[in-house]
């Protein structure tokens, strides 16, 4: 962070757009500077740490900034991104402190990212959630400001396996989540916990993240340490956060237990369910009428659910509760939980999550119809989404019984989803 100017390249005017007034299009170049709709705040790219010092130099009226926040994803796999949602409360509160600074308000500022794609696009989506949070943008006016830019080297978000990603998260999908759970109340930046979480999430001692007001996700404990395979996060040591989220219900999905199921039950109080999901797999329509049901009878309890690294089944699991219950689209309600707890929802998962979205229900039982199926496959083929259509076939054999359709086969046991262990 510096004081600090620029050459002038593509330097564009900070006149404020309407709400419906589409901003014009201009080229990217690297150094350009361009103009995010609301006063004396731009963006702009750079190549490297010389330029950037090169162009601080050149003029120094201007404020140019960063923010370390942008490179805080740790990848599982391929992934990077989009940042959990501490990052997004945290680099809102970065950028508002310098838009309010005294010593600043004459000038103009310049927020700068590196010029790789991934960069580009951790901190599009920071600046996008930052014009959302303090400026009331909607999720597809932000990104306008972005997309009118041709050639910025945006690309979608993806799963955290190693495996061709057949999804193509936006961030657009992922602003859109975000909103939609604002407006449930789910989310506030004023009064959210950034440092509660993080006492929460991948500690020796446990590995938890709430979701919703309903679910907390979590990594399986392990009782034994002779087992070398998982961290040995002891199940008493969930008790005492567990009682502070008022956790009243525990869900396994994996069927390789880690620990007694009684001890939840006997030593701490809490109800342990078991509903065995297949590793790298979808719930069939049964398993998730059982989770469903788990959810209904708890009341006002907290669900917490885990599968081995809480990321896949659970994250899936806790999606169909989303999509049935707020109307959540598949694409919102992955980007949403991975901004809660990165790496949730794996490979077909993503897709299974679409076919929910479009399910009949009976009560807690889905179920999707042929009509359903070959649409979202239809839609598939028009995106240009090729990839995703056996996908979307495979996951659909767990929604639907006795299909005819050719080429089918069921999503249990693929070990190409991700890598064993992981979901």
């Amino acid at each position: 962070r510096s004081l600090g100017g620029q050459r002038g390249v593509g330097f564009e005017s900070v006149r404020m757009p309407q709400a419906d007034d589409p901003p014009a299009r201009v080229p990217y170049e690297a150094e350009g500077i361009y103009a995010l709709g609301v006063p004396r705040l731009f963006f702009t790219t750079h190549q490297s740490t010389v330029r950037t010092q090169d162009i601080i130099r050149a003029q120094p009226r201007l404020f140019f900034f960063s923010s370390f926040v942008s490179e805080e994803y740790q990848p599982f796999c391929q992934d990077f991104g989009p940042i959990d949602l501490g990052g997004v409360v945290r680099f809102t509160e970065e950028v508002r402190s310098y838009m309010e600074d005294n010593r600043l308000q004459h000038r103009r500022l310049v927020y700068y990212s590196a010029t790789d794609s991934a960069s580009i696009t951790n901190s599009v989506f920071l600046l996008c959630c930052y014009l959302m949070l303090e400026h009331g943008f909607t999720p597809e006016r932000a990104v306008a400001r972005f997309e009118r830019i041709e050639n910025l080297p945006i690309e979608p978000f993806r799963d955290a396996t190693f495996e061709v990603d057949t999804f193509g998260l936006t961030i657009l999908d992922c602003l859109r989540g975000l909103k939609r759970a604002t407006s449930l109340g789910w989310f506030d930046r004023v009064v959210f916990d950034a440092e509660g979480r993080e006492e929460l999430y991948e500690k020796p001692e446990h590995d938890i993240s709430p979701m919703t007001p309903k679910f907390v996700a979590f990594a399986t404990p392990k009782d034994d340490p002779k087992d070398e395979r998982y961290s040995a996060r002891k199940s008493i040591n969930h008790q005492a956060p567990f009682r502070r989220l008022g956790v009243t219900d525990v869900v396994r999905l994996n069927s390789d237990a880690l620990y007694r199921d009684s001890v939840f039950e006997q030593t701490m109080g809490f109800k342990h369910h078991v509903v065995e999901v297949p590793d790298c797999s979808a719930p069939p329509a049964r398993q998730v009428e059982r989770f469903l049901n788990i959810c209904d009878d708890s009341g006002e309890g907290v669900v917490a659910v885990h599968c081995l690294a809480g990321l896949g089944r659970t994250g899936t699991l806790i999606g169909c509760h989303m999509i049935k219950h707020y109307g959540f689209t598949a694409a919102e309600c992955i980007g949403y939980l991975r901004a809660m707890r990165p790496g949730s929802v794996i490979g077909r998962q993503q897709h299974y999550l679409e076919l929910i979205a479009e399910c009949e229900w009976k009560g807690n039982l889905p179920g999707v119809s042929d009509e359903a199926l070959q649409k979202i496959i239809k839609d598939a083929w028009s995106a240009g989404r090729n990839a995703a259509v056996q996908c979307i076939s495979q996951a659909a054999t767990l929604l639907r019984a006795g299909s005819n359709l050719s080429a089918l086969e069921t999503l249990s046991g693929d070990e190409d989803v991700e890598e064993e262990g992981a979901a």
